[in-house]
């Protein structure tokens, strides 16, 4: 059964951030993925980045917009 954690690596050793259940000298296979951490700087340029790209080529909807008591018919 495959388990996804978070660890990290320090003077040649990963340390999980949570406890695991494996029994000691316990062989498993290893894939690195860096994580990379946002940054309020970093999410800040994204978010500019998408204005600007919704401001240079706009969602056109299209369609006829319904009004509320339309939506909300009672009738």
């Amino acid at each position: 059964m495959a388990t996804h954690i978070d660890a990290t690596y320090a003077n040649g050793v990963f340390k999980p951030d949570v406890a695991l259940k494996l029994a000691d000298q316990e062989r498993v296979r290893l894939t690195i993925e860096p994580i990379d951490e946002w940054s309020a700087e970093k999410a800040r340029a994204a978010w500019e980045l998408l204005e600007a790209r919704l401001k240079s080529r706009p969602l056109h909807l299209g369609g006829q917009r319904i009004r509320r008591d339309e939506l909300y018919d009672r009738g």
